[in-house]
Protein backbone atom coordinates (compact mmCIF):
# COMPACT_ATOMS: atom_id res chain seq x y z
CA UNK A 1 0.00 0.00 0.00
CA UNK A 2 1.71 3.18 -0.93
CA UNK A 3 2.63 5.21 2.04
CA UNK A 4 1.14 9.72 2.28
CA UNK A 5 3.66 11.71 1.13
CA UNK A 6 6.23 12.86 3.40
CA UNK A 7 5.73 9.62 5.78
CA UNK A 8 8.34 7.14 6.04
CA UNK A 9 8.14 2.93 5.70
CA UNK A 10 9.02 1.31 9.02
CA UNK A 11 9.26 -2.15 8.21
CA UNK A 12 11.66 -1.35 5.04
CA UNK A 13 13.95 0.93 7.56
CA UNK A 14 13.71 -1.49 10.03
CA UNK A 15 14.75 -4.09 7.54
CA UNK A 16 17.69 -1.51 6.82
CA UNK A 17 18.63 -1.07 9.78
CA UNK A 18 18.68 -5.11 10.15
CA UNK A 19 20.53 -5.44 7.34
CA UNK A 20 23.25 -2.28 8.35
CA UNK A 21 23.86 -4.66 11.89
CA UNK A 22 24.25 -8.02 9.79
CA UNK A 23 27.01 -6.12 8.07
CA UNK A 24 28.78 -4.66 10.43
CA UNK A 25 28.87 -8.02 12.53
CA UNK A 26 29.53 -10.52 10.17
CA UNK A 27 31.00 -9.06 6.82
CA UNK A 28 34.80 -10.58 6.96
CA UNK A 29 35.95 -7.29 6.38
CA UNK A 30 34.50 -4.66 8.62
CA UNK A 31 32.73 -1.64 6.26
CA UNK A 32 32.96 1.87 7.47
CA UNK A 33 29.60 2.48 8.84
CA UNK A 34 29.05 5.88 7.19
CA UNK A 35 30.09 4.69 3.97
CA UNK A 36 27.61 1.48 3.99
CA UNK A 37 24.85 4.47 4.71
CA UNK A 38 26.00 6.67 2.00
CA UNK A 39 25.72 3.68 -0.45
CA UNK A 40 22.49 3.02 0.46
CA UNK A 41 21.20 6.73 0.38
CA UNK A 42 23.22 6.75 -3.33
CA UNK A 43 21.46 3.29 -4.55
CA UNK A 44 18.39 4.71 -3.50
CA UNK A 45 18.11 8.11 -5.09
CA UNK A 46 19.77 6.10 -8.30
CA UNK A 47 17.58 3.45 -8.45
CA UNK A 48 14.26 5.97 -7.94
CA UNK A 49 15.74 8.14 -10.91
CA UNK A 50 17.92 5.80 -12.82
CA UNK A 51 18.67 8.35 -15.58
CA UNK A 52 19.57 11.65 -13.81
CA UNK A 53 18.82 10.88 -9.73
CA UNK A 54 22.58 11.37 -7.87
CA UNK A 55 23.22 11.84 -4.32
CA UNK A 56 26.87 13.83 -3.32
CA UNK A 57 28.07 13.78 0.29
CA UNK A 58 29.08 16.95 1.37
CA UNK A 59 32.86 16.79 0.05
CA UNK A 60 31.66 15.58 -3.39
CA UNK A 61 28.40 18.54 -3.61
CA UNK A 62 31.43 21.42 -3.02
CA UNK A 63 33.67 19.57 -6.10
CA UNK A 64 30.49 19.80 -8.37
CA UNK A 65 29.68 23.55 -7.57
CA UNK A 66 33.14 24.24 -8.39
CA UNK A 67 34.21 25.61 -11.52
CA UNK A 68 36.53 22.64 -13.84
CA UNK A 69 40.34 23.74 -14.10
CA UNK A 70 41.05 25.52 -17.13
CA UNK A 71 37.41 26.51 -19.29
CA UNK A 72 34.43 23.95 -18.38
CA UNK A 73 33.38 21.98 -20.66
CA UNK A 74 37.04 21.37 -22.28
CA UNK A 75 36.73 19.00 -24.70
CA UNK A 76 33.61 20.17 -26.05
CA UNK A 77 31.23 17.54 -25.12
CA UNK A 78 28.32 16.79 -22.84
CA UNK A 79 27.62 13.78 -21.02
CA UNK A 80 24.36 12.63 -21.50
CA UNK A 81 22.91 9.40 -19.18
CA UNK A 82 20.72 7.72 -22.37
CA UNK A 83 19.07 4.07 -21.51
CA UNK A 84 21.51 3.61 -18.72
CA UNK A 85 24.53 4.28 -20.55
CA UNK A 86 26.61 7.33 -20.52
CA UNK A 87 26.89 9.12 -24.24
CA UNK A 88 29.08 11.63 -25.61
CA UNK A 89 27.53 14.39 -27.23
CA UNK A 90 30.28 16.72 -29.01
CA UNK A 91 29.53 19.92 -30.09
CA UNK A 92 30.02 21.31 -33.36
CA UNK A 93 33.94 22.62 -34.23
CA UNK A 94 34.86 21.59 -30.20
CA UNK A 95 37.84 19.22 -29.78
CA UNK A 96 36.14 16.08 -29.24
CA UNK A 97 34.06 16.63 -32.59
CA UNK A 98 37.49 17.34 -34.38
CA UNK A 99 39.14 13.82 -32.93
CA UNK A 100 36.47 12.47 -34.38
CA UNK A 101 34.06 11.27 -31.63
CA UNK A 102 29.93 11.73 -32.65
CA UNK A 103 26.93 11.75 -30.89
CA UNK A 104 25.77 8.30 -29.69
CA UNK A 105 28.90 6.87 -29.10
CA UNK A 106 29.10 5.32 -25.53
CA UNK A 107 32.35 6.29 -23.10
CA UNK A 108 33.79 3.53 -21.22
CA UNK A 109 36.98 4.74 -19.67
CA UNK A 110 39.07 7.93 -19.53
CA UNK A 111 43.56 8.03 -19.47
CA UNK A 112 42.50 4.14 -18.98
CA UNK A 113 40.10 4.20 -16.11
CA UNK A 114 36.79 2.87 -16.72
CA UNK A 115 33.82 5.00 -15.67
CA UNK A 116 31.68 2.00 -14.61
CA UNK A 117 30.01 2.89 -11.42
CA UNK A 118 30.85 6.66 -11.63
CA UNK A 119 28.10 9.18 -12.53
CA UNK A 120 27.38 11.85 -15.57
CA UNK A 121 28.96 14.54 -13.28
CA UNK A 122 31.92 12.57 -12.27
CA UNK A 123 32.72 11.76 -16.14
CA UNK A 124 32.86 15.24 -16.75
CA UNK A 125 34.95 16.23 -14.48
CA UNK A 126 37.62 13.54 -15.16
CA UNK A 127 37.47 14.89 -19.11
CA UNK A 128 37.65 18.67 -18.06
CA UNK A 129 41.01 19.82 -17.17
CA UNK A 130 43.50 22.70 -17.94
CA UNK A 131 43.77 24.11 -21.39
CA UNK A 132 46.42 22.22 -23.43
CA UNK A 133 46.62 19.10 -21.92
CA UNK A 134 45.43 15.96 -23.47
CA UNK A 135 42.89 12.69 -22.81
CA UNK A 136 42.16 9.70 -23.89
CA UNK A 137 38.83 8.72 -24.18
CA UNK A 138 37.46 4.81 -25.00
CA UNK A 139 34.22 5.06 -26.27
CA UNK A 140 32.12 2.38 -28.26
CA UNK A 141 30.40 3.09 -31.64
CA UNK A 142 27.33 1.25 -31.74
CA UNK A 143 26.67 1.74 -35.04
CA UNK A 144 29.79 0.31 -36.42
CA UNK A 145 29.91 -2.75 -33.31
CA UNK A 146 33.78 -1.23 -32.68
CA UNK A 147 35.83 -0.02 -29.74
CA UNK A 148 38.15 3.43 -30.41
CA UNK A 149 40.74 5.50 -27.94
CA UNK A 150 40.85 8.75 -28.98
CA UNK A 151 43.12 11.53 -27.61
CA UNK A 152 41.64 15.21 -27.36
CA UNK A 153 43.39 17.84 -26.50
CA UNK A 154 41.66 20.07 -24.14
CA UNK A 155 41.37 23.76 -24.97
CA UNK A 156 39.81 26.82 -23.66
CA UNK A 157 36.49 26.30 -26.22
CA UNK A 158 33.46 28.22 -26.07
CA UNK A 159 30.57 26.60 -28.17
CA UNK A 160 29.92 28.23 -31.40
CA UNK A 161 27.18 30.43 -31.92
CA UNK A 162 23.81 31.33 -34.38
CA UNK A 163 24.97 31.92 -37.66
CA UNK A 164 23.41 32.22 -41.25
CA UNK A 165 23.76 31.49 -44.91
CA UNK A 166 21.83 31.80 -48.09
CA UNK A 167 21.86 28.09 -49.70
CA UNK A 168 19.62 29.31 -52.10
CA UNK A 169 17.72 32.92 -54.15
CA UNK A 170 15.89 34.02 -51.74
CA UNK A 171 16.00 31.66 -48.60
CA UNK A 172 18.57 32.01 -45.81
CA UNK A 173 19.61 29.08 -43.42
CA UNK A 174 19.65 30.15 -39.39
CA UNK A 175 21.83 27.67 -38.07
CA UNK A 176 22.05 26.87 -34.08
CA UNK A 177 24.41 24.42 -32.91
CA UNK A 178 23.72 25.61 -29.35
CA UNK A 179 21.41 27.52 -27.26
CA UNK A 180 24.33 29.63 -25.36
CA UNK A 181 23.11 32.97 -23.42
CA UNK A 182 24.47 34.71 -26.31
CA UNK A 183 22.70 32.98 -29.09
CA UNK A 184 19.23 35.11 -29.18
CA UNK A 185 21.42 37.84 -29.56
CA UNK A 186 23.04 36.86 -32.55
CA UNK A 187 19.72 35.13 -34.47
CA UNK A 188 17.81 38.58 -33.94
CA UNK A 189 21.53 39.96 -35.49
CA UNK A 190 21.72 38.04 -38.24
CA UNK A 191 18.59 38.20 -39.08
CA UNK A 192 18.24 41.22 -39.22
CA UNK A 193 21.16 42.32 -41.08
CA UNK A 194 20.37 39.76 -44.13
CA UNK A 195 16.81 41.27 -43.78
CA UNK A 196 18.06 44.74 -44.36
CA UNK A 197 21.02 43.49 -46.75
CA UNK A 198 18.36 41.65 -49.92
CA UNK A 199 14.55 40.42 -47.71
CA UNK A 200 14.60 36.70 -48.33
CA UNK A 201 10.96 34.90 -48.74
CA UNK A 202 11.87 31.39 -46.83
CA UNK A 203 13.41 30.64 -43.52
CA UNK A 204 15.71 27.13 -42.54
CA UNK A 205 15.95 26.36 -39.30
CA UNK A 206 18.90 23.78 -38.43
CA UNK A 207 18.85 22.48 -35.74
CA UNK A 208 20.55 18.85 -36.30
CA UNK A 209 22.90 17.91 -33.69
CA UNK A 210 21.62 20.69 -31.31
CA UNK A 211 22.22 19.70 -27.66
CA UNK A 212 19.99 22.39 -26.26
CA UNK A 213 21.64 25.22 -23.47
CA UNK A 214 19.57 27.71 -21.82
CA UNK A 215 16.20 27.80 -21.44
CA UNK A 216 16.22 31.60 -21.88
CA UNK A 217 17.83 31.56 -25.47
CA UNK A 218 15.58 28.39 -26.21
CA UNK A 219 12.24 29.95 -25.84
CA UNK A 220 13.51 33.47 -27.10
CA UNK A 221 14.59 31.85 -30.88
CA UNK A 222 10.98 29.96 -30.94
CA UNK A 223 9.25 32.99 -30.01
CA UNK A 224 11.14 34.73 -33.07
CA UNK A 225 8.84 32.80 -35.06
CA UNK A 226 5.46 32.74 -33.28
CA UNK A 227 2.71 35.09 -32.41
CA UNK A 228 3.32 37.51 -29.35
CA UNK A 229 2.43 35.48 -25.85
CA UNK A 230 1.91 32.28 -27.67
CA UNK A 231 2.66 29.16 -25.84
CA UNK A 232 6.66 28.23 -26.56
CA UNK A 233 6.54 25.41 -23.82
CA UNK A 234 5.47 23.63 -20.73
CA UNK A 235 6.72 22.10 -17.50
CA UNK A 236 4.96 18.93 -16.10
CA UNK A 237 6.22 18.29 -12.65
CA UNK A 238 4.89 16.50 -9.17
CA UNK A 239 4.13 19.51 -7.52
CA UNK A 240 2.11 22.59 -8.51
CA UNK A 241 5.37 24.67 -7.98
CA UNK A 242 7.07 22.46 -10.65
CA UNK A 243 4.45 23.14 -13.30
CA UNK A 244 5.23 26.45 -15.36
CA UNK A 245 4.36 27.85 -18.83
CA UNK A 246 6.52 29.31 -20.96
CA UNK A 247 5.03 32.14 -23.79
CA UNK A 248 6.54 34.20 -26.45
CA UNK A 249 6.94 37.27 -24.31
CA UNK A 250 10.11 39.15 -23.13
CA UNK A 251 9.56 38.35 -19.76
CA UNK A 252 10.42 34.39 -20.32
CA UNK A 253 13.42 35.32 -22.93
CA UNK A 254 14.73 38.89 -22.46
CA UNK A 255 14.59 39.21 -18.47
CA UNK A 256 18.56 39.20 -18.04
CA UNK A 257 18.79 42.14 -21.13
CA UNK A 258 15.69 44.29 -20.34
CA UNK A 259 13.47 45.19 -22.91
CA UNK A 260 12.41 43.24 -26.05
CA UNK A 261 15.55 41.78 -27.85
CA UNK A 262 12.87 40.34 -31.04
CA UNK A 263 12.18 44.31 -31.56
CA UNK A 264 14.67 44.93 -34.04
CA UNK A 265 13.84 41.91 -36.45
CA UNK A 266 11.55 43.18 -38.73
CA UNK A 267 8.35 41.75 -38.76
CA UNK A 268 7.99 40.56 -42.34
CA UNK A 269 11.07 38.27 -41.51
CA UNK A 270 9.71 36.29 -38.61
CA UNK A 271 6.54 35.71 -40.96
CA UNK A 272 7.91 33.94 -43.86
CA UNK A 273 7.62 30.41 -44.50
CA UNK A 274 9.83 28.03 -42.78
CA UNK A 275 11.35 24.63 -42.28
CA UNK A 276 13.05 22.80 -39.09
CA UNK A 277 15.60 20.44 -39.60
CA UNK A 278 16.33 17.90 -37.19
CA UNK A 279 18.08 14.64 -35.95
CA UNK A 280 19.23 11.85 -33.72
CA UNK A 281 21.03 14.28 -32.25
CA UNK A 282 18.43 17.07 -31.37
CA UNK A 283 18.00 17.25 -27.79
CA UNK A 284 16.49 19.02 -25.36
CA UNK A 285 15.98 22.47 -26.41
CA UNK A 286 16.36 21.73 -29.63
CA UNK A 287 13.52 19.60 -29.32
CA UNK A 288 11.44 21.79 -27.40
CA UNK A 289 11.83 24.39 -30.18
CA UNK A 290 11.15 21.99 -33.00
CA UNK A 291 7.87 20.97 -31.02
CA UNK A 292 6.68 24.14 -30.81
CA UNK A 293 6.67 25.27 -34.29
CA UNK A 294 5.10 22.49 -35.60
CA UNK A 295 2.37 22.29 -32.73
CA UNK A 296 1.65 25.89 -33.69
CA UNK A 297 2.07 24.84 -37.55
CA UNK A 298 4.50 27.17 -37.90
CA UNK A 299 6.81 24.84 -39.75
CA UNK A 300 7.38 21.70 -41.27
CA UNK A 301 9.90 19.83 -39.74
CA UNK A 302 12.04 17.59 -41.74
CA UNK A 303 14.92 15.10 -40.83
CA UNK A 304 14.64 11.93 -38.46
CA UNK A 305 12.74 11.35 -34.93
CA UNK A 306 14.81 12.59 -32.12
CA UNK A 307 15.61 10.30 -29.08
CA UNK A 308 13.40 12.33 -26.18
CA UNK A 309 15.42 14.30 -23.87
CA UNK A 310 13.41 16.73 -21.82
CA UNK A 311 13.74 16.21 -18.63
CA UNK A 312 13.86 18.78 -15.85
CA UNK A 313 16.84 18.06 -12.60
CA UNK A 314 17.08 19.93 -9.41
CA UNK A 315 20.05 20.03 -7.29
CA UNK A 316 17.88 20.49 -3.26
CA UNK A 317 20.90 20.69 -0.74
CA UNK A 318 20.35 18.09 2.49
CA UNK A 319 21.28 18.35 5.99
CA UNK A 320 24.80 16.30 4.67
CA UNK A 321 25.05 17.32 0.98
CA UNK A 322 22.51 17.44 -1.80
CA UNK A 323 20.27 15.14 -4.01
CA UNK A 324 20.06 15.81 -7.55
CA UNK A 325 16.85 14.57 -9.31
CA UNK A 326 13.76 14.59 -12.15
CA UNK A 327 11.41 17.10 -11.23
CA UNK A 328 9.58 17.53 -14.18
CA UNK A 329 9.37 17.36 -17.97
CA UNK A 330 9.28 19.62 -21.11
CA UNK A 331 6.02 19.68 -22.87
CA UNK A 332 5.21 21.08 -25.84
CA UNK A 333 2.01 23.66 -26.58
CA UNK A 334 -0.59 20.88 -27.33
CA UNK A 335 1.08 18.61 -24.18
CA UNK A 336 2.91 16.36 -26.06
CA UNK A 337 5.35 14.89 -23.51
CA UNK A 338 8.74 15.52 -25.65
CA UNK A 339 10.75 13.29 -22.67
CA UNK A 340 10.76 9.37 -23.90
CA UNK A 341 9.15 10.08 -27.27
CA UNK A 342 10.88 12.82 -28.88
CA UNK A 343 9.89 15.15 -32.09
CA UNK A 344 8.97 12.99 -35.34
CA UNK A 345 9.28 14.81 -38.61
CA UNK A 346 6.36 16.17 -40.75
CA UNK A 347 8.62 14.88 -43.51
CA UNK A 348 11.52 11.87 -43.01
CA UNK A 349 14.68 11.57 -44.90
CA UNK A 350 17.10 9.16 -45.07
CA UNK A 351 20.16 10.71 -44.28
CA UNK A 352 19.19 14.29 -42.51
CA UNK A 353 23.09 15.04 -42.81
CA UNK A 354 23.18 14.41 -46.45
CA UNK A 355 23.19 17.84 -48.54
CA UNK A 356 19.85 17.03 -50.09
CA UNK A 357 18.04 17.51 -46.87
CA UNK A 358 18.59 21.24 -47.18
CA UNK A 359 17.83 21.26 -50.95
CA UNK A 360 14.72 19.40 -50.03
CA UNK A 361 13.14 21.88 -47.32
CA UNK A 362 14.25 24.81 -50.19
CA UNK A 363 12.07 22.75 -52.24
CA UNK A 364 9.05 22.33 -49.93
CA UNK A 365 9.09 25.80 -49.47
CA UNK A 366 9.22 26.71 -52.95
CA UNK A 367 5.88 25.44 -53.58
Amino acid sequence: MAQPVGSVPREELQVLASAFQELQRSLVERPDDRALLISAIKGMVRGADPESGEYFTAEEFERYRQPAQGDAGAIGAHIRSIDKRFILVPLEDSPAAQAGIVFGDEVHAVDGVRVKGLTASAIAKQLSGEPGTPVAITYFRESTLTVHTVQVVRSAFSPRGAYLSRPAPGVVQLRVPYFATSTLKQATQALSDAWRAEPFKALILDLRGCPGGTVESTVGVAALFLPKDAVVVQIAGANPESNATYRAAPEFYGWKTGGDPLADVPAQARAVPMAVLIDGATLSGGEIVAASLQDHKRALVIGRPTIGRASIQTIRPLQMGAVKFTTGYWVSPLGRKIQGSGVVPDQLVEDPQDPGTVQSAIARLSK
